[in-house]
Parts: structure tokens; C-alpha cells; sequence
């Protein structure tokens, strides 16, 4: 090979290595990351774990409009991230699920006075002239025209791993058909009633053309995260408190892909949990947490780089599991990821 042909090559080595190195900098890192908070009710004192306390509610506002977030409708950020754009630093997405009178009375005038971005996932079957509880037709075509987005939440708001897969494609067809008749569209987005759910429920919402689907348990959203099951924030009198709320605010996504079990619903039990990180460094500094209707579950961890392996010391009790992690990067960020299991 003559010097010259040498040196091209050597010139062809050195790009090919170094658009080596960024492709693995940019696969170790997480991209985008939005914290989404969850409310149900304002100010309703009967029902604690679904409610927030005005005076929570008051102190969430007075954080949010400090200007060291971006609120953005959720809508936005969920279409940023499938189109592999790039969300603004501390973003947060905020929804309220079931359509109750509180959000139209107390909830959005607070909202729409401070220009926060809403979506109400609402539950058709509720929704009736003289139900006391929830709102009507045309408060929620008001709402819609004043600039909160409408998200799909089944129609009876039932436990859908319960019913069968008929009868939770029925669930969605009427659904569908009701926003159809009385707001003129379809809901892209989609929220799982006590975000419950299961592999066939949630191939069945992909199947149906929503672009996303909420679950209820706590966890950042990041490139990574399973857009069919993704994670918010519940706030409500016990877990409204300032504290946590700007704690979630300001964590990131821990990048987890390949989690296993895929299935939501417990098929095994106790269930064998693994995952990898796109950065494998996290691993040093990671912790998690399981818990079911019994309390903590006790856990070995086992890691392998950025493969993680979680054994438990005994089957999940009936009902609703979250699993929390955690750990903390180079530039101390807190990373979370979160999952929920039903049995």
C-alpha cells in the first residue's frame, strides 16, 4: 500500500472509530425525560386517597410557576418523544382522571388562570345531566374549548384484567363511540382505570390507535419507557405533599429497557424481575424497592454491568405491586423508574 492509500485509510479508521464512540455515548445516555403528576379531586375531604387538600394544591401551583420547569401539554410531549425529538429540561405533563365536578369547580380555574396545560381522562359511563358527582356534556365541551385536552378511561372505569378481552374491547368501542357522538373526535391518549392492566389489554389499546396508554404508578418518562404502560405521579392527601412533588419534578428517567416480566398481570409468582440500563454506571448506585397490600418485600439484587436481577423472598399479595428504583448519575440527578403489577 502506497502512503498516500495509507493515509486515507488511516483518515477512514479514525472517523469510523470516533462515529463509533458517539453512537455508544449517545445509546448510554437518556435523551428526553418528563415527570407527569395525576390528580383526581380538589378540596374533597371524603375521599383522601383521591384527593388533594387546597392548601396541597395551592403550594403544587406556587412550585410550578417558580419558571425553573416546562409545562407542557401531554400531548406534546408524548409526540416529542415517539418523533425522537428533544424535550426542554424539567419537563412536566399534568392529567386528571375521571372527569370529577371538583376539576371543573375548583381544579381548572386555578390551571387556566396560570396557563398549565391540562388533560382530563374521562370515564363516558359517568357522565350524565344529573350525576352529582361528575361532570356533564357540556361542561366537558366547555372545558375542551377553553384549552383542556380529552383523554379515553374506559367507560364503566372497571378492574380490566377482570373482564375479559371481549368484554374490554366492548369497554373501548362504546367509548369511542360516546367521544365520537359528544366532543366530535376520538382521544389519542389513553389512561388504564386504578392503572390496572395486562399484555392482551394493552396490545388491544395499540390495536385500537391510541398513541399512548397511562398507568398510575410512579416513575420518570424517557425514550425507553413502554408507551403503552407509562408511569405517573399520583398526588392525593397522603402523597401531595410539596416535598415529593418537587423531588419527582426535578428526577430524571433511569433508562430501563428489556423488563421483564412484559406481562403487568402476575402470571408467576413471585415474578422474576431483570432489566438493563442504557448506562450501565447507574448500577453502581441503584436501589429498589418492592412493595404489595403486605408491606416491603424483602429482595436480593443481583447485577451484571448494565443487566439487573431482582429475587423476591415471597409471592406478591393479591391486588396492586409497585416496584421503585432509583440511583443517582455523575452529575446527581436522581433517576427513577417505576413499574406496577396486579394479581
Amino acid at each position: 500500500m502506497d502512503l498516500s492509500k495509507y493515509i486515507f485509510w488511516l483518515i477512514l479508521k479514525s472517523i469510523s472509530l470516533y462515529l463509533l464512540f458517539i453512537s455508544v455515548s449517545f445509546a448510554s445516555n437518556i435523551k428526553n425525560s418528563a415527570t407527569v403528576f395525576m390528580y383526581h379531586k380538589f378540596g374533597v375531604s371524603k375521599y383522601p386517597s383521591t384527593s388533594v387538600t387546597l392548601d396541597q394544591f395551592e403550594s403544587h401551583i406556587n412550585e410550578f410557576i417558580k419558571g425553573k420547569y416546562n409545562i407542557l401539554p401531554l400531548e406534546f410531549i408524548i409526540d416529542t418523544i415517539l418523533n425522537d425529538g428533544e424535550l426542554p429540561e424539567n419537563t412536566i405533563g399534568i392529567s386528571i382522571d375521571d372527569a370529577d365536578k371538583s376539576f371543573f369547580e375548583v381544579g381548572w380555574p386555578i390551571f387556566k388562570k396560570n396557563n398549565i396545560p391540562v388533560t382530563l381522562f374521562v370515564t363516558t359511563g359517568t357522565i350524565a345531566k344529573n350525576n352529582k358527582n361528575y361532570l356533564n356534556w357540556d361542561q366537558i365541551r366547555k372545558l375542551k374549548k377553553e384549552g383542556v385536552d380529552i383523554g379515553a378511561h374506559s367507560h364503566t372505569h372497571a378492574h380490566m384484567p377482570d373482564i375479559s378481552i371481549e368484554e374490554a374491547k366492548k369497554e373501548l368501542e362504546l367509548s369511542n363511540q360516546i367521544f365520537l357522538k359528544e366532543i366530535g373526535q376520538i382521544p389519542s391518549l389513553f389512561a388504564f382505570p386504578y392503572g390496572e392492566t395486562s399484555s392482551e389489554l394493552m396490545e388491544l389499546v395499540k390495536n385500537f390507535k391510541f398513541k399512548v396508554a397511562f398507568g398510575q404508578h410512579s416513575g420518570i418518562i424517557n425514550e425507553t419507557s413502554n408507551m403503552y404502560y407509562l408511569p405517573r405521579f399520583s398526588l392525593n392527601v397522603r402523597y401531595g405533599e410539596i416535598d415529593r412533588v418537587i423531588f419527582a419534578a426535578a428526577s430524571k428517567g433511569l433508562g430501563v429497557y428489556d423488563f421483564i416480566p412484559s406481562n403487568p398481570s402476575i402470571l408467576d409468582n413471585p415474578p422474576y424481575i431483570g432489566f438493563s440500563l442504557l448506562d450501565e454506571k447507574l448500577s453502581n448506585s441503584l436501589n429498589c424497592f418492592i412493595f404489595d397490600m403486605k408491606g416491603q418485600v424483602e429482595r436480593e439484587i443481583y447485577k451484571f454491568n448494565e443487566r439487573i436481577e431482582i429475587r423476591l423472598s415471597r409471592e406478591l399479595s393479591k391486588g396492586r405491586s409497585r416496584i421503585n428504583c432509583t440511583a443517582k448519575d455523575s452529575k446527581g440527578n436522581w433517576r427513577w423508574f417505576g413499574h406496577q403489577f396486579y394479581n
